[in-house]
């Protein structure tokens, strides 16, 4: 049998009712020939690799019910994969502490660079808090092209078309730290995702560092200079009477203030 997401709607439950079906029938109940038979059955990376790290978990002897555990396994290796952040996802950033969504729109800074501004918004993601990722460097071969810790990557504000940056000559309204902005032109600097804790993940491996949506991040900016984290806070800004919450970059020792958590849009 051969895993084909996406055929019908409640695929997996009807190809795992048809797996265990068709194994009960051929009377076919060795542990090895189970594991081989999902195994082989979808030609997915994500779910090769994570289904051959957890099934070792399961120990034949303790389990009666052996292809119950099997086909419990493979389901959750099937919605994890659903989490995975991959290049050109669109996601938003929510500032944990804060509880707001990194944002931009099209008004300029008054001061500093005079380039759009990148705000902590609403405590809900909307127009002006949805980003692309796309990998432009990846410490790994992979055929998803998923995105780990690590990689390099750049953010573009999905809504303007701008990319997302820090200042190394720019500082912030407020605290006079690292001015965020967005804007057209390309830099000789990326981003980088750090600190892994994943919330939503079964099963973690410091070896296998994929990102994940819900995963609670830290950010910082590689470039010429020395690197900067991407930090919010209760200060903010006033435009046109208009008053945002200040995002920054900045060198100093990292802390709650510098927590994102990742949600993917689509």
């Amino acid at each position: 049998m051969k895993y084909n997401p996406g055929k019908e709607e409640n695929y997996t439950a009807s190809f795992l009712a048809n797996f265990r079906s068709l194994c009960n029938y051929a009377e076919i109940n060795d542990p090895d020939e189970l594991k081989t038979l999902l195994v082989n059955s979808y030609s997915n990376y994500f779910f090769k690799i994570e289904f051959a790290k957890r099934v070792d978990n399961i120990d034949p002897k303790e389990s009666p019910y052996y292809i119950d555990e099997l086909v419990k396994l493979f389901n959750e290796v099937i919605l994890d994969e659903l989490k995975i952040i991959k290049s050109d996802s669109l996601i938003a950033l929510k500032h944990v502490t804060t509880g707001r969504y990194l944002s931009s729109c099209d008004i300029k800074y008054q001061t500093g660079s005079r380039r759009n501004i990148v705000f902590a918004g609403e405590k809900f993601y909307n127009s002006h808090s949805i980003w692309l990722l796309s990998k432009i460097k990846s410490h790994r071969l992979n055929q998803q092209n998923m995105v780990f810790y690590n990689d390099e990557f750049h953010f573009r504000h999905k809504e303007t078309n701008n990319l997302f940056w820090l200042s190394y000559n720019y500082k912030s309204p407020t605290t006079r730290q690292s001015e965020a902005f967005c804007n057209y032109e390309t830099y000789n600097a990326c981003w980088q995702i750090i600190n892994l804790e994943s919330k939503n993940r079964t099963h973690n491996d410091n070896n296998t560092l994929y990102v994940n949506s819900k995963d609670i991040i830290k950010l910082k900016i590689i470039g010429d200079g020395q690197d900067l984290y991407l930090r919010s806070h209760d200060f903010t800004f006033t435009i046109n009477d208009e008053t945002f919450q200040e995002v920054v970059g900045h060198e100093d020792r990292i802390g709650a203030n510098d927590e994102w958590c990742i949600e993917l849009i689509e």
